[in-house]
């Protein structure tokens, strides 16, 4: 402040910092980092007590693949890592484990009933994908409007709607993702054989 006396702040006014929030910005960013591992960890819990360890695996990756994708899509839409963004990551992470959650919940379904094998893991994914990609884009279309807001709010608040619709994105992606089609179609083959 003093080196601003005399050419930016004119001679004779007195200032007066009343505010610094710089000084527990770090703090405070630290402690929604916190609640995000936190919240992950809980997510991971949760799904190794009701499904079992194998399935919590695939959510354990999910989660930190999913918040990396969006943490870039932030980087290139030029959002700074601040209080507003880490918060949509943290509203993300209740979300964005869903499609996850159910294709992993249907898999373990099938394997209960049926046998291990990667075409009854596909012929599970298969069941649940029309619904998980209707319930994703509902989200996505309930936070998005949000993005468009104009005033002083529309640029505070976009973040959280940009993040989170692309957590939502990248996580039905990730829940999707299988094996490459010539090796189920000769898994299918096999199942077919063996019937």
């Amino acid at each position: 402040m003093e080196a601003l006396k005399g050419t930016l702040i004119p001679s004779g006014v007195e200032v007066t910092t009343t505010r610094n929030y710089g000084e527990t910005a770090k703090e405070k960013s630290d402690e929604l980092l916190e609640h995000l591992f936190i919240a992950s960890f809980s997510v991971i819990i949760l799904i190794v007590l009701s499904l079992g360890w194998r399935e919590s695996i695939v959510v354990a990756v999910a989660v930190p693949v999913t918040l990396a994708l969006t943490l870039l899509i932030n980087y290139l839409y030029g959002y700074t890592l601040n209080r507003v963004t880490l918060f949509a990551l943290i509203f993300s992470i209740g979300i964005l484990v869903d499609d996850a959650i159910v294709v992993v919940e249907n898999i373990h379904r099938h394997f209960r009933m049926r046998k291990v094998s990667p075409l009854n893991a596909v012929l599970a994914v298969d069941e649940v994908g029309n619904p998980t990609i209707l319930a994703t884009f509902t989200v996505i279309a309930a936070l998005l409007p949000m993005a468009f807001v104009s005033g002083l709010m529309g640029p505070y608040m976009r973040p959280i709607p940009v993040g989170a619709s692309a957590a939502m994105i990248f996580s039905l992606l990730i829940a999707f993702y299988r094996e490459p089609l010539d090796e189920l179609q000769g898994l299918e083959k096999c199942e077919t054989v063996r019937s």
